[in-house]
């Protein structure tokens, strides 16, 4: 008997039709891939372009050091020599990314090689007018100008997208503001008197604009759901409670601006805080007062209604105090008051919360 031999290959004529179909397949797989291959590999255009790139900054490199070098300080050339070597290495970073993959990406490397030469040329040129805080301050304003850019570019501005596109950018130009405003308001200062509270005012003025340009495009699907629907009477409450917060802090920027350093009313800095934990304390209040109803209805609600009233009297407690007795200490010991106040607080929640759980646990559950 002939022993079978498995490392024999059968002969052409033997093979199975379905692997000559497979084959078929897989060829048909591996051409596009070939061609795809053949496609990526760098064009004539591509390999001039960088040559001809790193040969135009050689060639500025040698023209700036014979004619300009010697009127600039030797930091200053350095910058300059980086600077034209980013906007070579931008070029081939544009010129080496395939087509398909659309003009997006070449948006975002122009946009960071940008941003990196703003940083040269700002630190070497300019920054020395201007103090630390301030330099900061423009670094990260530019940072997010870039990142402003990247949004607009890369977020679809239809659709959900779109709202997505409004709120990002309605933040990012915030933090802008936020990380500008707050080194240079010194400056402002010196012309129009803004410290302590318009400044305040201003702040808080500048974060109700973007809270309401980031909330636009959802206003309509601010909502609640439970159980994966929404209960008649949730709407109108989440909307009166988001307007109420809105309300408050318009309060609050025109208390800051007009009310808190009025000389008729000559309020101290802790009078000021106490006004605005009252006022925290009436919108609680309120919200409170809307829910309520709704979850007693529903059956629903905190279990220990009394947690809530603990927290209105410890801000109440904290507005009694900021207004009446928080001047005959200095501030390391009224923020020692707060923290005391605070841990009363928890304590008095926490040991509720643990004789409600010692309660439960002690029933009889054999029954």
């Amino acid at each position: 008997m002939k022993p079978i031999d498995e490392d024999v290959t059968p002969p052409p004529e033997d093979e199975p039709e379905d692997v000559e179909e497979v084959e078929a397949e897989i060829e048909e797989e591996v051409r596009p891939r070939r061609r795809s291959g053949r496609r990526r590999r760098m064009s004539k255009l591509q390999n001039y372009g960088s040559i001809g790139s790193m040969v135009a900054w050689m060639g500025f490199l040698i023209y700036w050091l014979f004619f300009w070098a010697s009127g600039f300080p030797f930091f200053q050339n350095v910058a300059v020599v980086f600077i034209a070597l980013l906007i070579a290495i931008a070029f081939n970073a544009v010129l080496h990314i395939p087509l398909e993959e659309g003009w997006k990406p070449r948006s975002s490397v122009i946009s960071g090689v940008i941003w990196i030469i703003f940083l040269i040329v700002w630190i070497f040129f300019f920054a020395g007018d201007f103090g630390i805080y301030e330099n900061i301050g423009i670094a990260l304003a530019s940072l997010l100008a870039i990142g402003a850019v990247n949004v607009a570019v890369w977020v679809p501005s239809h659709g959900e997208e779109g709202g997505g596109r409004i709120s990002a950018l309605g933040g990012i130009f915030w933090l802008m503001f936020l990380v500008l405003w707050l080194p240079f308001a010194n400056d402002i200062n010196l012309i129009y008197p803004i410290f302590p509270y318009k400044n305040i005012s201003i702040v808080l003025a500048s974060f109700l604009l973007m809270l309401l340009i980031v909330m636009a495009p959802w206003r309509r699907e601010i909502t609640i759901s439970i159980d994966g629907s929404t209960p008649e009477g949730v709407v109108p409450r989440v909307k009166g409670t988001l307007g109420g917060f809105v309300l408050w802090l318009v309060f609050i920027v025109i208390w800051m601006w007009f009310f808190a350093d009025h000389p008729m009313l000559a309020l101290s800095g802790n009078q000021n805080v106490a006004i605005i934990l009252f006022s925290f304390v009436i919108y609680a209040a309120i919200v409170v007062g809307a829910w309520l109803p709704w979850a007693r209805r529903r059956g629903e609600g905190p279990e220990n209604w009394w947690a809530i009233g603990l927290a209105f009297a410890w801000v109440i407690f904290l507005g009694i105090w900021f207004w009446s007795f928080a001047y005959l200490f200095n501030d390391y010991q009224n923020f020692a008051v707060f923290l005391v106040s605070l841990l009363v607080i928890a304590a008095v929640s926490g040991g509720a919360q643990w004789k409600r759980i010692r309660d439960f646990e002690s029933l009889d559950w054999d029954d």
